[in-house]
């Protein structure tokens, strides 16, 4: 009964898929009819609608928030168009925030290049909305995923140092981000003496946050604890500092919600690319392939966890990359992109 009951249901959604999409386009065409001036209430509404979407991209499957998001920045940017004083702005501000949701949603469908478009609008948008916190923390946000796309470290530090300029020191997620994304761009770069005193910057900034911002662990408008331990366990694995690496990446997890997916997935690999650069290579690949299999399948191509599981395999030595498990971890790499 609950097979046949599933079926049907089943049977209802693709019915109903062409009246759900012709819906869509009524009410579009019906709202710009209707939409004669944007108001202050639609500045509140979108705004809460930004606010809904912080909960949901980089959070939910990228399939299911993305569709949705695009539909309604089609709707916002008719509204910014028919806006004046100081209503436009407003809208602004909220398209800048949603493109950023937008280029994260791609990055985790592992769609890079378009990503980078986004970020280049959600960049343009945060400017033209003079907001110059919401500025820099697009910037910021994009240096930070701009470690994943193989961009050249440099890119990554040019961003993240426009981030920390254009905060003016305030302390804000624009201004911890940018710290974040330095310290890990220089890590990575090898740059060790330099990311660690990044990292103490970082602190120094996490601390002076106000507590709305550090509380905050479940929207990407929050800077907490868990991005705390999340970037000293990425610096201070890429250093080679296997002790201080451990205890970061355990504070992480420990630090993470369950709502969280690929936050701990890309701790975890830094977990198998300490124990292959401690010389356990078969237990750091097998590392990568329980990551990978515990991911849901929806999450399985992001970028950002993606480019971590190629870093740890890459510690190995050309001896211990034929072993079997190695071969077998990239093996499921490939086979997750597609």
């Amino acid at each position: 009964m609950k097979r046949r009951a599933l079926l049907g249901l089943l049977a209802t959604t693709a019915a109903a898929a062409p009246f759900v999409r012709d819906a869509e386009h009524l009410r579009a065409a019906l709202t710009g009819t209707l939409t004669t001036q944007a108001t202050t209430r639609d500045a509140d509404a979108w705004e809460r609608v930004a606010f809904d979407y912080a909960h949901e991209a980089g959070f939910l499957p990228p399939e299911q928030v993305l569709p949705e998001m695009l539909a309604d920045l089609s709707e916002l940017d008719l509204l910014i168009a028919r806006a004046t004083g100081s209503v436009r702005p407003r809208l602004i501000r909220t398209a800048a925030q949603l493109s950023m949701f937008t280029a994260i949603s791609l990055t985790g469908l592992g769609d890079v290049r378009g990503a980078r478009r986004w970020w280049r609008t959600a960049v343009r948008a945060a400017d033209e909305s003079g907001d110059m916190l919401i500025a820099s923390h697009a910037r910021a946000r994009e240096a930070v995923y701009a470690l994943f796309d193989n961009r050249p470290e440099q890119s990554v530090l040019d961003l993240a140092d426009e981030a920390i300029a254009i905060s003016h020191n305030t302390p804000c997620p624009g201004l911890a981000g940018g710290h974040a994304a330095r310290a890990q761009a220089l890590a990575q770069t090898g740059r060790h003496t330099e990311a660690l005193e990044a990292l103490d910057d970082l602190k120094r900034v996490f601390d002076r946050l106000p507590d709305r911002i550090r509380d905050d662990q479940e929207t990407q408008f929050g800077w907490s604890i868990k991005r705390m331990h999340h970037t000293a366990g990425f610096v201070h694995t890429h250093i080679g500092d296997h002790k201080r690496a451990r205890q970061a990446q355990d504070e992480a997890l420990a630090a993470y919600t369950s709502k969280s997916v690929l936050g701990p997935a890309q701790v975890e690999m830094y977990r198998a690319t300490t124990l292959i650069q401690e010389g356990d290579a078969d237990a750091g690949a097998q590392h990568v392939m329980s990551v990978l299999d515990r991911l849901p399948t929806a999450h399985r191509r992001s970028q950002t966890v993606r480019k971590n599981a190629v870093t740890a395999l890459a510690m190995a030595s050309p001896k211990d990359a034929r072993r079997p498990a190695v071969r077998d971890a990239y093996a499921m790499l490939a086979t997750a992109a597609s």
